[in-house]
């Protein structure tokens, strides 16, 4: 006689691996890592641990590969990661090493973390919303312990491997002092408040929280003294204020994404006055961009013949520093996301750039708070992609790699719960199909 009692079920150990925590407290990590840099970057070289802090991006790395098994993308994504790998290859015969191409795919493990793994984060929102409160509020002490304190690692630096690396960049914009904080440079300080900022914008619900949270984020912005950042946080503002509104939000990203591609060819096109540069006034930075560091990269990338080819993976940003290659010094620093792009990759890299019109349209049409998050920090990362190699910084790449992640997702979904023809037709009950 057959048993009627109801199968045994396992319960799940309390120790049971869970892949969407560890996602979520690897970001957090990350976040962290990147919020209290200065001082750990001090503390720990005084230990002799310095190496830990590269443990969250190995783990990004680790994370990457393991989701790739599963990883559903659209033939974009896989033909971007097919142009990746040619590009290192183009690099290599370009003279960079193996340790060229593994620095700069280190540098991006943030941005290839959050694509394949960040949506699993949603998983955790709450956790993830509190460590983001807590590190905004641990970048706003840093600004007054900067101001009114003598931070033991500021101007502190240390060498690794025989490459010297900044615990914290002593900076100074028009003779007045530019805190980092807890950071380790103060434009980067300025990028993690913005992100950050936002992101509480968008995901909170009480009114008055949202208005306390803007006014403290951008006080802490205009602080730093970075301008790029500050612009980029009345972006994402903005546009959180017009999402309702489909098309001026449509027309919005259009304008964001086309300035920020058009700004090096200005530079090109127009001869501005290089005595601008050290007038010592706000506008020298962007003058000095326009006059000698966008000109001269691209100038580089055109007498050698590699405007539609790139200079390769690996040849462009801070893996140029770590492992110099003659002919390379040029393109260490571009300033610009769309420079960047343009020189590791050729015109491919400015389609890549272009390919922020189509992921910011998706998370328009976002009906969720994390949606709005996204494309709120992924607008302000763009703004900031003006003037800046944003893939060389972590906390950007994170979120603009959960912003892929996120529209991927929401494709994906989207797709799925479109019914197939037959299916409409016996719905409809259309007679031979029901």
């Amino acid at each position: 006689m057959m048993s009627t009692s109801p199968a045994y079920v396992e319960k799940p150990s309390m120790l049971s691996f869970d892949k969407s925590t560890a996602i979520v407290l690897v970001a957090i990590s990350l976040i962290l890592v990147e919020t209290f840099s200065g001082a750990l970057r001090f503390y720990l070289d005084k230990a002799g641990i310095s190496v830990l802090l590269y443990a969250p991006k190995v783990a990004c790395l680790l994370f990457f590969a393991l989701e790739l098994r599963s990883f559903k993308a659209g033939p974009g994504v896989w033909l971007s990661f097919l142009v990746l790998l040619l590009s290192a290859a183009w690099a290599a015969l370009n003279g960079a090493s193996a340790g060229n191409f593994a620095f700069a795919l280190y540098g991006i493990s943030p941005l290839l973390f959050g694509m394949a793994c960040g949506d699993q984060i949603t998983r955790h929102k709450r956790l993830f919303m509190w460590a983001i409160a807590f590190a905004l509020l641990a970048s706003l002490a840093g600004i007054a312990l900067d101001k009114y304190t003598d931070l033991p690692w500021k101007g502190y630096s240390y060498s690794i491997g025989g490459t010297e690396l900044s615990a914290n960049t002593t900076w100074a914009s028009e003779e007045a002092d530019r805190p980092a904080g807890f950071a380790r440079i103060s434009s980067a300080l300025a990028i993690i408040i913005s992100i950050f900022s936002l992101y509480l914008m968008a995901t909170l619900r009480s009114k008055t929280l949202v208005i306390g949270v803007c006014a403290i984020g951008f006080a802490g912005v205009v602080l730093t003294t970075s301008k790029a950042p500050a612009l980029a946080f009345i972006g994402g503002v903005g546009l959180l204020m017009i999402t309702r509104f489909r098309w001026t939000t449509r027309g919005a990203i259009i304008a964001a994404v086309l300035l920020g591609m058009s700004l090096p060819f200005i530079a090109m096109a127009f001869d501005f006055d290089p005595n601008k540069v050290s007038a010592g006034n706000s506008l020298s930075s962007i003058y000095d961009r326009l006059v000698n560091t966008w000109p001269n990269v691209i100038r580089v990338l055109m007498n050698e013949d590699r405007e539609y080819t790139g200079a390769g993976f690996g040849l462009v940003g801070s893996a140029v520093a770590a492992f110099p290659v003659v002919g390379a010094d040029i393109f260490m620093v571009s300033d610009s996301t769309v420079v960047y792009l343009w020189a590791t990759f050729g015109l491919a890299g400015l389609f890549l750039y272009a390919m922020h019109i189509p992921l910011f349209f998706i998370l328009a049409d976002s009906v969720t708070r994390y949606g709005r998050a996204m494309l709120a920090t992924g607008f302000c990362i763009c703004i900031v992609s003006w003037t800046t190699d944003t893939l060389e910084v972590t906390l950007a790449n994170l979120f603009l790699g959960m912003a892929i992640g996120h529209a991927l997702a929401a494709r994906s979904h989207a797709k799925a719960s479109v019914p197939k023809p037959n299916e409409q037709a016996q719905w409809t009950g259309l007679p031979g199909l029901s």
